[in-house]
């Protein structure tokens, strides 16, 4: 091959890996004002009882429109742009299939989550004057870490479902950036989660290489953290087996994991009836 040749190939090769790169811009300025109305708190009651009852495609989009019906009345609205965040997890991790689909929904989940974390002063006042999310997580409390909590899955499904092997390989400086929130999370809240902050973790270490801070031990602490700070939420025990015993090689316990949550009555765990719905079919899936 000639040298022109090669660096020809050299050249394209690098061209469409910089194409890949994940470069998010600031949504500071959707931000809009902290202005609450007479109809705010209705229009909330209604968008979180329909999020509440949301065990379909169609209910998720019904309830993604209500709680963006509430932030077009009250843009300021914490609860209502985090509850938006999860529901967008929810619809690209359940309800779409094309990757470009679960792509957008995924940062629009992102999205959301900053946005909430942006109620924060200090934080607005960090990433006002340029610094990224991450670089300002430090200032978020007990009071954003859903928010912090759910940017971090909404990327992790963005790994998972909606990049390319090459796409994943450009990006991985991302994942160390969510080590940043999971930390901050149990700083301030160590309670929170019920296993879910644990399985984030596990995911992050087992992932990275060892050059970007990755370490399979600690990914099996945390995945044993999880399970015992899980009992009560089907996550840990779905996670153990959708992710962790796969990736060990482990089949056959990880058919058992799957199979066990299968079997469970959902309306004796803890998480979110749409979550429980979600993880109870793609258990059940996974296992044909």
């Amino acid at each position: 091959m000639s040298r022109t040749l090669t660096l020809l190939l050299v050249w394209l090769i690098l061209s469409l890996l910089t194409g890949c790169v994940m470069n998010r811009q600031p949504v500071w300025q959707q931000a809009g004002a902290n202005r609450p109305t007479e109809k705010t708190n209705a229009l909330f009651i209604t968008a979180r009882d329909a999020f509440a009852t949301a065990t379909d495609g169609a209910a998720v989009d019904r309830s993604i429109a209500l709680y963006e019906a509430v932030l077009n009345d009250h843009p300021g609205h914490y609860q209502a742009r985090a509850n938006a965040a999860n529901l967008y997890i929810l619809k690209g991790a359940a309800y779409t299939k094309a990757s470009s689909a679960k792509s957008e929904a995924f940062r629009k989940a992102m999205t959301y989550a900053e946005l909430a974390m942006y109620t924060n002063p200090k934080f607005k006042s960090q990433v006002d004057a340029g610094k990224q999310p991450w670089e300002a997580a430090e200032t978020l409390g007990a009071g954003e870490v859903e928010a912090m909590y759910f940017w971090v899955t909404a990327l992790q499904y963005e790994f998972k479902e909606g990049m390319s092997l090459p796409t994943k390989i450009v990006n991985i400086k991302w994942l160390p950036r969510a080590l940043i929130f999971l930390d901050r999370i149990d700083a301030v809240a160590p309670e929170f989660g019920g296993g879910g902050v644990e399985v984030a973790k596990m995911i992050c270490y087992y992932v990275l290489p060892k050059s970007r801070g990755g370490s399979k031990p600690k990914a099996e602490e945390n995945m044993q953290k999880a399970m015992i700070k899980g009992k009560g939420w089907l996550l840990p025990r779905w996670a153990r087996g959708k992710y962790y015993l796969p990736a060990k090689g482990d089949k056959q316990a990880a058919a058992a994991d799957l199979a066990w949550v299968a079997a469970q009555d959902p309306t004796a765990y803890q998480d979110l009836a749409p979550w429980r719905i979600f993880i109870q079919n793609d258990a059940r899936s996974s296992l044909r």
